[in-house]
């Protein structure tokens, strides 16, 4: 006797939003949890109580991972939300892409940059109209983004900070503490596209190696 397995559905775009935006508030309400959780605990560590100074790292330390956690769901929702907006506006890309192909300056610069050893081109939405163009290969090597004097050739941003490489999504996810707290705020939520990554880092580096 067999049996008929029944398959779910994915989950609709509408579901895939609504999921978003129950998780954009769970790591909110986390990232606030781990910063009382490391408060408590580095108040425990000063009042020399041993065990409570215990208690309050292990709280931390589960506080921390559920953070985690959450900010892992809310990236998978994101990408799952992303991939059927890909899916759904296939054909209108592929017609962009068309267009941009048979554009003779998108083609003459990108030509120009595959014959200074480019393998790649990669656009990135950034602030407000920015665009963001990357490229990079074998014979290119990771730059530092312009910094305040402005001008030049943006590379693929690397951050070097005591003797370790970053990029600037590394730099930034190690050193979240360094946000403003509007940025800080897009950045938990997970809204990447709210804030340019390149210049964020660029300032933590620079707050990182000031010796300020």
């Amino acid at each position: 006797m067999t049996q008929d397995t029944v398959e779910k559905a994915p989950p609709t775009l509408q579901e895939l939003e609504g999921k978003v935006q129950r998780l954009t508030q769970q790591v909110q309400n986390d990232a606030k949890a781990a910063e009382q959780a490391n408060g408590a605990f580095t108040a425990a560590v000063k009042s020399g109580d041993v065990d409570k100074a215990l208690e309050a790292g292990t709280a931390r330390a589960e506080t921390i991972k559920a953070a985690i956690k959450s900010m892992s769901q809310l990236k998978t929702a994101q990408n799952a939300i992303n991939s059927q907006k890909l899916q759904a506006n296939a054909g209108k890309r592929a017609d962009i892409h068309d267009a941009m192909r048979q554009d003779k300056s998108v083609v003459g610069h990108v030509k120009a940059l595959f014959a200074l050893g480019a393998d790649w081109v990669k656009f990135e939405e950034g602030e407000g109209d920015e665009i963001i163009v990357n490229s990079g290969g074998a014979d290119i090597r990771k730059t530092r983004a312009p910094g305040s004097g402005g001008g030049g050739n943006r590379g693929t941003a690397s951050w070097e900070v005591d003797g370790q490489s970053f990029t600037s999504r590394e730099l930034i996810d190690a050193h979240p503490d360094l946000l403003t707290d509007k940025v800080r705020e897009h950045y938990e939520s997970g809204n990447f596209r709210a804030f340019s990554m390149t210049r964020e880092a660029e300032r933590i580096h620079e707050k990182l190696t000031s010796g300020n």
